[in-house]
């Protein structure tokens, strides 16, 4: 890419807003591309030119970094995705003049995308209401269940209870009784 067609690529300064973070950051993370093999447009003075595609792969650098990845499984995910040759011939019709059209689709597209994000999101917490939801109706099953044979389990043991205070009480009779015949055949 010659550097006439460089002309209206972003700045690092204009990366970094479009991106929100850091001019350093985007720096530091623009060396962890490159070193996964990421190439980025530059000038006959080896300054780095970012374009639309570029802007695209920061965004999913670090939207993957905020969901939790860490920065070089991130990094290797966007170099396989954003690769070099899958940037086409209308890269270099982005970095011309008519450039803030492309920009403002760009722009929109990223609107969507956040868009589908919260969709995604919001049916996530759905999700888990349900699963949270099931969870419980199983839950109160199980202890419903499980209640029902604690409850069989202590009539049985009440069962055995009277029985054994009744053969308690016959016991006792009898051994009463027994007292009073021996003390009566004492007496003769």
């Amino acid at each position: 890419m010659s550097s006439d067609a460089l002309k209206f690529v972003y700045t690092t300064a204009e990366v970094a807003r479009a991106v929100d973070i850091g001019r350093s950051t985007l720096n530091k993370y623009a060396r962890a591309l490159e070193d996964a093999g990421y190439v980025f447009a530059k000038d006959d003075k080896g300054l780095r030119g970012f374009t639309d595609h570029d802007i695209v792969a920061f965004k999913a650098l670090v939207d993957l970094c905020n969901r939790g990845l860490k920065l070089d499984s991130a990094v290797n995910t966007v170099v396989s995705r954003y690769k070099a040759g899958d940037q086409s011939e209308s890269v270099d019709l982005v970095a011309t003049n008519g450039s803030s059209i492309n920009v403002a689709t760009v722009n929109a597209m990223n609107a969507k995308i956040d868009q589908l994000i919260e969709v995604v999101a919001h049916l996530t917490e759905k999700m888990d209401g349900i699963i949270d939801d099931r969870v419980r109706k199983e839950v109160a099953a199980a202890t419903a269940g499980v209640n029902e044979e604690v409850s069989r389990v202590l009539q049985e043991v009440r069962a055995i209870q009277d029985d054994t205070n009744q053969k308690i009480g016959e016991l006792g009779s009898r051994l009463e009784a027994h007292g009073k015949r021996k003390k009566f055949l004492g007496l003769f």
